[in-house]
């Protein structure tokens, strides 16, 4: 095979040239090769290994997480139910809808039950505070004071939080078998409101 005359011309230029000058020149290509060959593909191919490892860490980390997680599924499991009941019991004891004529006729039959006379009920106007509204009732109830005593202890047992406030007991009526006792006071019961919205 035949060179071109000008390639050929610089090849017997380079065979006449002293050897240290040659491997000077050869060892000037290598290093231009090597430069290339380090700045053209190396090293972009380094800095994308470097970035796949760290990405593959960060992936074996995540699977850890998720298999600590899948591990433990049952108990989260069991966790979440024991949350929901307990919030269930909270919002039984602090609703969060108006749920006041449930409540009215609670008391009513509870007054029934003590064998008092439920004179009369009166919500009041609420007092929202930051994630809940005290709803306050006015009450009159009349009976004997066991009927009474037995009424406010059946109330202590509701689901639901009620208070009783101040209260101003007098006689209103007297007989050989018994005293009855008009009892008037305020009955103050909460109500979930959520977050207070700026």
């Amino acid at each position: 095979m035949e060179l071109a005359p000008q390639v050929q011309a610089n090849l017997d230029r380079l065979a006449k040239l002293p050897q240290q000058a040659r491997a000077a020149l050869i060892l000037g290509v290598a290093a231009l090769l090597a430069g290339a060959y380090y700045f053209g593909f190396y090293q972009s191919a380094a800095q994308s290994l470097r970035d796949l490892q760290a990405k593959e860490l960060e992936l074996q980390r995540k699977l850890s997480e998720v298999r600590s997680v899948a591990a433990n599924l049952d108990a989260f499991g069991e966790e979440i139910d024991q949350l929901q009941e307990q919030l269930g019991q909270a919002l039984r004891q602090l609703p969060n809808t108006k749920e006041l004529e449930v409540l009215l006729t609670d008391m009513s039959n509870l007054g029934k039950a003590a064998g008092i006379e439920v004179k009369s009920f009166k919500r009041n106007e609420e007092l929202v505070h930051d994630f809940y509204a005290e709803v306050p009732i006015s009450i009159v109830i009349e009976g004997n004071y066991h009927q009474i005593a037995h009424f406010f202890d059946l109330m202590s047992k509701l689901p639901r939080i009620v208070n009783m406030g101040s209260m101003s007991m007098k006689v209103s009526g007297e007989s050989v078998d018994e005293t009855r006792i008009r009892v008037s006071g305020t009955a103050t019961t909460f109500r979930f409101v959520g977050e207070k919205k700026a």
